[in-house]
């Protein structure tokens, strides 16, 4: 079963990173560009991107000397097992006149862009765990709830899922909430990019939990 599981996943990202690979790429620039912000900051984060004013409540580019304060990161080990997406009906789009689906699968995209910052901090991400080791923290996430609408002023949206970290030493569930406000928005094709943008920042935050334990 979970070797099925671990196939349809594989194809999921592949089937994701050919049809989302330029949405991944423009992601990439626009964090490189954006000015640093510790992740741990309890301030929102406010950048100007597509001309827009994008305001969230974490910094899309976290500080990287942030990230190797702490040695021992280095020697931690993850791997990440399971990630549960939304539900179709859950993946909704209020714009003013219309309901529209956001087809993306949002938990193969968390995956990419939790493995990146998972890396940029110096943890060592496994594609399975077949030693059955201890020690190494077993990674699962579910997605439970998306809401997104576009009023007179912009794009609103918020994300929450549930993450669970496990091994010998621990078993622990935490509840990330993330969201983001795009004054001025009005393409709605640019949903799509600015989505990913939402579930990189949930992939911020986990991995500053996962860092931090």
């Amino acid at each position: 079963m979970i070797k099925k599981f671990l196939l349809f996943l594989l194809v999921a990202l592949f089937l994701n990173s050919c049809a989302s690979k330029n949405t991944f790429d423009q992601v990439n620039q626009i964090s490189k560009e954006a000015g640093c912000s510790p992740c741990d900051s309890p301030n929102g984060y406010e950048a100007k991107i597509k001309g827009l004013l994008y305001i969230s409540d974490i910094g899309i580019q976290c500080c990287a000397n942030k990230r190797t304060l702490d040695t021992a990161v280095a020697l931690k080990k993850v791997y990440l097992h399971r990630f549960y997406d939304l539900k179709e009906n859950q993946k909704v789009f209020f714009t003013k006149k219309q309901r529209l689906l956001v087809d993306l699968n949002f938990n193969a995209i968390f995956y990419t862009y939790l493995k990146q910052e998972l890396e940029a901090r110096g943890i060592i991400v496994l594609d399975d765990n077949n030693a059955d080791s201890p020690y190494v923290t077993k990674v699962d996430l579910a997605f439970v709830g998306y809401n997104a609408r576009q009023d007179g002023i912009g794009l609103h949206s918020k994300l929450v899922g549930v993450l669970n970290l496990s091994d010998v030493n621990k078993n622990r569930k935490f509840t990330l909430r993330t969201k983001q406000d795009v004054q001025g928005f009005e393409n709605l094709k640019d949903i799509t990019f600015y989505t990913h943008l939402l579930i990189k920042q949930m992939a911020n935050k986990a991995a500053s939990i996962i860092s931090e334990l």
